[in-house]
């Protein structure tokens, strides 16, 4: 291994398709390809990565719990918190809003 990066479910998802286009997948990668597939909310890559990066610069949100809230993609407050609990920092409600905001601008 040469690194290690939290990825996306999109992200995820691209390496997959592009492995499955070269080799036949283990039972492991195919399960998991069918389920991103299912639950990937967000269809860019590319899109998911940005609201990452947002998430971390803008609201100094640590890049793990950023990529949890795009492969969820909350669109309640409420559940956002659920996300920001461990945590600690209070964020008010304008940056809870912010963060569904950047959440919303993926599709």
């Amino acid at each position: 291994m040469l690194s290690e990066k939290d990825l996306t479910y999109p992200e995820a998802l691209r390496i997959l398709e592009q492995e499955e286009s070269k080799r036949d997948l283990t039972n492991i990668e195919r399960y998991t390809l069918e389920y991103l597939r299912k639950f990937s909310k967000i269809s860019d890559p590319a899109k998911a990565r940005e609201a990452v990066e947002r998430l971390v610069k803008e609201l100094d949100i640590p890049e793990t719990i950023a990529v949890q809230l795009v492969n969820v993609k909350p669109s309640d407050v409420s559940e956002v918190r659920v996300f920001l609990a461990t945590l600690n920092k209070v964020f008010t409600e304008e940056e809870l809003k912010k963060i569904i905001e950047i959440l919303s601008s993926t599709e």
